[in-house]
């Protein structure tokens, strides 16, 4: 709601100012006429001037003021006459108007808040596809035969908790104190409740932290000094430069450790002592010898048995070999 001048029929004031008679003497009117008529969003109480501006009328100084203000004097005033053609109503001898929906959209102030995170039942209950269930404030109660709530004070099943008789099973103890026994374990759920509670609490609270550690670490290093002369936080610490960095010889100054690492590599390739790996070496060549010996092997077998195969009988061996080797050579072109 927007509220706007008295009515005309409430009782004039005083005080009050005739806003017609005050234009009229300034030489303005409140009819205001443009070539293109302005792009008004009455929701947001905004005005777009489309009309472009001629730069012979802008000028230079107090001439461009001039004509800035009286270019905004008139979009107001168009805003205003299309603010006071609205349905209006009185309330309280103050005539008000409903301003419709805002049609342009605004950019928000803050980024969208991020989903909360779940707590371990949430999850193992999304993943299982248990959904929430609203139950009853009543419960009917079997002993007592009425209804009762399900918590709090006289809850149902109370009178059956409060029993100084508990039955024990067959195979049970009769010498063990099974009333204790179920004290203990109810506390020891509510104990463990707690403890989730407080789980649950402490790790949103870290996510919550690394979240703001993190924009701070990205605004220092957003600075032209990497954040080196920016001021900590009381219990800030130093962050970590991630990442290796190598580091270069300098091309100018001092040059006597380029000098060192030059003569140190020259004095190791022309020293005689050079550390050999005897037994590397060895099985190396341990190794070379037995590839020849099985190769010769292999050939002196092929040898001994085109001797025994006939002239026919080799021909054939050797056209069906070829005629293997283009059908390989066929297949991998296809592939």
């Amino acid at each position: 709601m927007l509220a706007t001048a008295p009515d005309s029929e409430d009782k004039p004031m005083v005080n009050s100012i005739n806003v017609d008679e005050l234009l009229e003497s300034a030489g303005r009117s409140i009819q205001v006429e443009k070539d293109v008529p302005l792009t008004l969003d009455m929701g947001s109480l905004t005005a777009f001037d489309m009309q472009p501006v001629e730069m012979s009328k802008l000028g230079q100084g107090k001439a461009r003021d001039a004509f800035l203000m009286n270019l905004t004097r008139d979009n107001t005033q168009l805003l205003f006459n299309s603010l006071f053609s609205l349905p209006s109503t009185v309330v309280e001898k103050v005539k008000c108007v409903q301003l419709p929906a805002p049609t342009t959209k605004l950019p928000r102030e803050k980024p969208i808040p991020k989903p909360k995170t779940l707590t371990k039942w949430e999850a193992f209950a999304k993943s299982k596809g248990i959904q929430k269930k609203k139950r009853g404030r009543m419960l009917y109660d079997e002993v007592a035969k009425e209804w009762k709530p399900r918590y709090g004070y006289k809850k149902a099943g109370s009178d059956k908790e409060q029993n100084w008789v508990v039955e024990v099973p067959e195979n049970g103890d009769p010498y063990k104190d099974w009333l204790g026994e179920k004290e203990d374990k109810k506390k020891e759920k509510a104990a463990k409740n707690e403890l989730q509670r407080l789980q649950n609490i402490s790790k949103e609270v870290k996510l919550k932290s690394e979240a703001i550690n993190q924009t701070v670490k990205q605004a220092h290093k957003s600075t032209a000094s990497l954040g080196k002369f920016q001021e900590k936080s009381k219990d800030e610490k130093k962050a970590k430069a991630k990442g290796k960095h190598q580091k270069f010889a300098p091309v100018s100054g001092d040059t006597s450790s380029e000098k060192e690492k030059s003569l140190a590599l020259i004095s190791k390739i022309s020293s005689s002592s050079v550390s050999v790996n005897k037994e590397k070496a060895a099985n190396q060549e341990l190794g070379a010898t037995i590839k020849r010996s099985r190769e010769a092997e292999r050939e002196n077998r092929a040898n001994k048995r085109r001797s025994k195969m006939g002239v026919k009988a080799q021909t054939k061996h050797f056209d069906k070999k070829k005629r293997q080797v283009s059908r390989s050579g066929k297949d991998k072109s296809k592939r």
